[in-house]
């Protein structure tokens, strides 16, 4: 292929990566997965707010989610904030957007620099073409671009830790080891990408995950702002059965990452993998049989495995594209690549184009309201079943529920507004004994006093 053709192909991909991803880019953190993007949100809001220490990150939620206890000062002690700082940086770089419009544009980008690391990683092992088909499918798969520009350090992580891959495929050691370092202080995951890393050298786990290490013994002095995590890995002994296989290999990557139609080119992938890029599926599978119930549980933990998939589909669409012994042959199997990928593409968007919606409306303008009336330091159970994505909209630290009786939270913890978007029988007793605020066929705010 010409060189000024390749470098067309690359800017073209680029930018049709960039343009699917601004599909409702400016949506509230209210869609699919808005909990988990809501905790990461408000990270970078508190970072606003009170000023920046990286070292104690807070949010919202004054819950009991270590199982060690209360957390009345909102510590976030998850993953270093690296993105939340990136973030952070944005807003403050230019304050005309929304906090949650720039917190989907850092995953944005850093997806579209995901795509170019994956385009040189196979270039080089595979072939141009391989290289621009895997870069294709990275960027233009329906899964992938809603789980590219959503307000999560994954996005980033898959970035930094692909960096750290193309630096060390052109002998970079020193900086593939910075740069492998930093991915997994963006997410620990990362080092199921870094396979070669780890094993090429055996001082290479000492660097990739020193870091982290120290990030984790600090994080002990406040244990109850460190999640429970242990579940993530096997908590309801999923792993090896059939479910398992069922859910990862039938439902996630069969129906919702390769709608179906592109686990045939997928396959013919692993059959035609360079062996330089099996330490990539390798290492997903790892990921994937690592944290079997997270990845059951939630499809965002998905994110890791996508250059793996995209890499396999790529390689494999350029083995099916291969000349026959007949010209008939040869354009009967090219249609019938084409329409694979094509209904790939078509089923996978039917799949996630649910995921764009606003799951309920009625917490938006509940936590307008909220923002508008309530004072800046009120502390609110907005009442949403656990889920945070409601306590954000409100502005307000808090809980997401009703933990213990509300007059013990009134007086252990300051709480002194209620806010709901449903009138069941708690609402209603709430409502019937404290003093209505605000109130709407949607939501009601109670004042608790």
């Amino acid at each position: 292929m010409k060189k000024w053709l390749e470098l067309f192909a690359v800017g073209a991909l680029l930018a049709l990566g960039f343009g699917a991803r601004l599909y409702k880019i400016n949506n509230p953190i209210a869609d699919w997965h808005s909990w988990r993007q809501a905790d990461t949100a408000a990270v970078t809001r508190n970072f606003v707010k009170y000023g920046v220490n990286p070292f104690l990150p807070r949010y919202d939620d004054m819950s009991d989610v270590s199982g060690k206890g209360f957390n009345p000062d909102g510590y976030r002690l998850v993953e270093f904030p690296l993105f939340n700082l990136v973030h952070f940086a944005a807003v403050k770089f230019a304050p005309f957007k929304s906090l949650e419009f720039w917190g989907r544009m850092v995953s944005t980008v850093a997806s579209l620099f995901s795509g170019l690391f994956i385009y040189l990683l196979v270039k080089k092992h595979a072939s141009t073409a391989a290289g621009l088909v895997s870069m294709a499918v990275f960027l233009l798969m329906p899964f992938n671009i809603y789980f590219s520009r959503v307000v999560l350090p994954d996005p980033l992580m898959v970035t930094v830790a692909l960096a750290a891959l193309v630096a060390w495929d052109r002998s970079a050691k020193w900086a593939a080891y910075l740069l492998g370092a930093i991915a997994v202080l963006v997410k620990p995951t990362a080092v199921f990408l870094l396979l070669p890393l780890l094993f090429a050298w055996r001082w290479g786990i000492i660097f990739l995950v020193g870091p982290f290490i120290l990030w984790r013994m600090w994080q002990q002095q406040y244990p109850v702002g460190v999640p429970g995590s242990d579940w993530l890995l096997n908590g309801d002994h999923i792993r090896f059965k059939g479910a398992f296989f069922r859910w990862i290999f039938g439902d996630r990557l069969g129906r919702l990452i390769l709608g179906y139609w592109g686990t045939w080119p997928a396959t013919t992938g692993v059959l035609n993998l360079p062996k330089q890029l099996w330490w990539l599926v390798g290492g997903a599978v790892l990921y994937l049989f690592t944290f079997a119930t997270g990845n059951v549980r939630h499809d965002y933990y998905q994110i890791p495995i996508m250059p793996a998939v995209a890499v396999l589909v790529g390689v494999g669409v350029v083995a099916l594209w291969k000349a026959e012994e007949t010209f008939l042959k040869t354009w009967a199997k090219r249609g019938l690549v084409a329409v694979a990928m094509t209904f790939m593409l078509a089923f996978g968007w039917y799949e996630v184009r649910g995921n764009y919606q606003i799951n309920n409306p009625a917490i938006l303008d509940a936590g307008q309201a909220a923002d508008r009336l309530l004072p800046k330091d009120a502390v609110v159970i907005a009442d949403y079943n656990g889920d945070t994505a409601f306590l954000y909209q409100t502005n307000r630290k808090g809980f997401p529920n009703i933990p213990y009786p509300l007059e013990d939270l009134m007086h252990r913890f300051g709480v002194n507004y209620y806010i709901s978007t449903s009138y069941n029988d708690q609402t209603n007793q709430i409502m019937a004994k404290y003093q209505v605020v605000e109130q709407t066929p949607g939501y009601v705010i109670v004042k608790l006093q």
